[in-house]
């Protein structure tokens, strides 16, 4: 009895809990086909039976898991492990990510990654009191991800397609195109998947919530022209997307000419590499423009949210090995279940504190899984696939509507003035219905249903 009370203990204290149930192939097949690859062809790729034989392996435990081992003292969120993404980064990096913008001069920048960093700290000061620990994968506004654009350059020109002819608007073009790839491969890409390292490697939570605020495409002004609106608001597409601007990852890596080499070398020997920020913030400002500067924009009319977990992979995404080996994981360790009822007790609170209506999708990027909960979708964004325990991301607000940006502007304006914070704080609101939400779903019987300050 000893002996097994001690691998028990070990069991815990690496995080992994072991089950060798076996699942039933005829289910994961239903999975598949409702929401994990719902417009696809999967059954040539996935083999459900292999999968079902797997044994189960995970780092993370259930809610029933956790109120199982939680004395009656105890307080309501003891043993719970929840790691915080704010996500973006915002700072330097806000305009660069496409999350940079205001309406008039006088008026306070939206950076969506300083706000949500907010939101999570609030989140978790609270939750802590509650008993839970909670883990932020960024308490600043800076790079989880120690690679910075310059050392994306060499990816990059292989990505990015050389200039046909040697003038300087075609040089320039190309300077622009290079710059632009190689930093969102480093705070999009790189800066995901090195979140999503920590989560599986380091930090092991029994759950990821990703915290962002939504924003529209900008309504059409008489003075706007279309490539104004190229900055579309999606952010975590898989790795299929074709990125900033179009060009795919799958691009011929031919530099035969040498001219790629010659300009990245000529770059690099310019620059020494001394200052990897300034080689992105003031060298190559002169190509890429200031993106802080204010244009014509005009509020959208609608505002509305929703939740992201992972599923509705298409046809291309499951031609990805390394894709296909994500969601292998995610299927043998059951997390789909835990990720619903975790989406589902975060967004019936947020639809409850904003009373804001469930967003929509009109495309096949995206699915609704249960019509009695219209606010989560299942899609195959990064984060939410690679991270291995269940994740959510939020999405509440649109921050560019004629609703939301008045709020976010007061927030901003309290903060600003050292006053005292508004009942309607719009980033109080969102942290307070995150609160209820993982208290529902992990609380303790006694304690789902009640306020957030009850709690306390």
């Amino acid at each position: 009895m000893w002996l097994l009370r001690i691998v028990a203990c070990c069991w815990l204290l690496v995080g992994s809990v072991v089950d060798a149930v076996p699942r039933d192939a005829s289910a994961l097949a239903i999975e598949m086909t409702t929401r994990y690859a719902p417009y696809a062809d999967w059954s040539t790729l996935v083999d459900v039976d292999s999968l079902a034989r797997q044994s189960q392996s995970r780092y993370w435990r259930t809610p029933e898991e956790i109120r199982s081992e939680r004395a009656e003292d105890a307080l309501p969120l003891a043993g719970l492990h929840l790691a915080l993404d704010p996500g973006h980064i915002g700072g330097r990096w806000a305009a660069d990510e496409g999350r940079h913008f205001r309406i008039a001069e006088e008026d306070y920048y939206v950076r969506e990654g300083e706000l949500v960093l907010e939101v999570a700290q609030r989140v978790k000061s609270e939750l802590s009191a509650l008993g839970c620990k909670v883990t932020l994968l960024r308490e600043e506004n800076l790079q989880v991800n120690p690679k910075c654009p310059i050392d994306y350059l060499q990816l990059a020109a292989e990505q990015v397609p050389e200039p046909e002819a040697c003038t300087v608007a075609a040089l320039c073009e190309y300077g622009r195109a290079l710059r632009a790839r190689a930093v969102r491969l480093s705070i999009v890409t790189g800066e995901l998947q090195e979140r999503a390292r920590l989560v599986n490697e380091l930090i092991q939570p029994d759950a990821l919530l990703s915290l962002h605020i939504n924003a529209a495409a900008w309504p059409m002004s008489e003075s706007e022209s279309e490539s104004e609106r190229e900055g579309e608001r999606e952010g975590q597409g898989g790795e299929s997307n074709g990125g900033v601007g179009g060009f795919n990852s799958d691009l011929e890596d031919d530099n035969s000419n040498g001219f790629t080499s010659d300009l990245l070398s000529g770059i690099k020997n310019a620059f020494k590499c001394d200052n990897k920020n300034g080689f992105i913030d003031d060298i190559m400002r002169d190509l890429y423009g200031d993106k802080g500067s204010d244009g014509v924009f005009v509020l959208s009319e609608s505002n509305h949210l929703h939740a992201l977990i992972f599923g509705c992979m298409s046809a291309g995404e499951l031609q990805s090995g390394h894709q296909r080996e994500q969601l292998a994981v995610k299927l043998v360790n059951e997390s789909g279940a835990t990720e619903f009822a975790l989406g589902d007790a975060l967004m019936t609170a947020l639809a409850e504190a904003t009373g804001l209506p469930a967003s929509t999708y009109a495309g096949r990027n995206a699915i609704l899984l249960d019509a009695e909960q219209p606010y989560v979708f299942a899609r195959n964004l990064l984060m939410v696939r690679m991270a291995e325990c269940p994740t959510v991301l939020l999405e509440p607000y649109v921050a560019n509507s004629v609703a939301a940006y008045p709020r976010i502007q007061a927030a901003l304006a309290n903060r600003a003035a050292g006053r005292s914070l508004a009942e309607a704080d719009i980033l109080v609101e969102y942290a307070d219905a995150v609160i209820a939400g993982v208290l529902a779903c992990y609380g303790s019987v006694a304690e789902v249903g009640g306020n957030v300050g009850d709690s306390l």
